[in-house]
């Protein structure tokens, strides 16, 4: 049996969430210019990164790039880009978060380029927890957690890691999708629902429906997402990683709006617009962008 953790939400007022699948126009941006094969092509990286605390007393968002200055570090070794969340319910959020992505991009630099990529981002997400749940787990739970998702590009590949409800959307070909699994409730009872052992209404409107099942933490770490096979980079592939202070509050049509523009004016757009909405208890705010083109 997996461990609930409640997140502390805003119930007093809904908000407008991003669907998981999303129309939006194809964008085209420069960027740092890197070879990804032995023939000497090149693809182009742009990057962008936007934060703010919202409400909260304290940012528990951490994130964090590898080496994206060289383009010659970035042929050979790739990029990975991580964002992590830390629970306001538990102590030690953003201490948890941001030693989850240093310590991400610190195992990074060790990677094996001759072994399974999907493997070593796993076993770098369960040290990670392992390291974690050693240091903050007394009497029988945790007093200390974090969503963590991480994307590596390598070449013309896309591989993703993720625990929790933080989330990774891929911009492509005019569609938006979101790409890894969130880690709540809610999912399990939608599976409840499909083998018709529980009914929608219940699903939605759950109390804990926004409760996570996985998180790093978790002495057990129940689910650990990602792809088993990387996914072949398109021209103008745009990849979003952000926590739920975004997804949770923007429209898919602000999102898109905002999306229009080159990576960095575009996620501080975002962050800009849902600050202005002034959200009664807004939740921090993290955003990533990463395009190839």
């Amino acid at each position: 049996m997996f461990n609930l953790f409640h997140k502390k939400k805003d119930t007093t007022k809904k908000k407008s969430k991003i669907s998981k699948t999303t129309q939006i126009p194809k964008i085209s941006q420069p960027g740092i210019d890197v070879v990804i094969d032995d023939l000497g092509t090149k693809a182009t990286f742009k990057f962008g990164n936007a934060q703010h605390i919202g409400s909260r007393k304290t940012q528990e968002d951490s994130f964090g790039y590898s080496n994206i200055i060289s383009s010659n570090e970035i042929s050979k070794k790739g990029v990975l880009a991580v964002l992590a969340d830390g629970m306001g319910g538990l102590s030690h959020g953003k201490q948890i978060s941001e030693y989850a992505v240093s310590a991400a991009i610190r195992m990074f630099e060790s990677f094996d380029y001759t072994l399974q990529f999907p493997q070593q981002l796993e076993n770098m997400v369960m040290k990670i927890n392992n390291q974690i749940s050693e240091n903050f787990w007394a009497n029988g739970q945790s007093n200390a957690g974090s969503t963590l998702v991480a994307a590596f590009f390598y070449k013309t590949k896309f591989y993703w890691v993720s625990v929790g409800d933080s989330r990774i959307y891929i911009l492509r070909n005019g569609g938006l999708y979101q790409v890894n699994e969130d880690h709540d409730y809610l999912n399990e009872l939608l599976v409840k629902y499909m083998n018709g052992d529980s009914s929608l209404d219940i699903a939605k409107n759950h109390m804990q429906k926004d409760s996570l099942t996985s998180y790093i933490g978790n002495e057990r770490l129940p689910y650990i997402d990602n792809n088993k096979r990387g996914l072949s980079l398109q021209k103008n592939d745009t990849i979003i990683l952000c926590s739920d202070g975004i997804y949770n509050s923007i429209s898919s049509s602000e999102f898109i709006l905002q999306l229009l523009n080159d990576p960095q004016p575009a996620v501080e757009k975002i962050v800009k617009s849902i600050v202005k909405k002034k959200i009664q208890q807004q939740d921090n705010l993290t955003i990533m962008v990463i395009n190839y083109n």
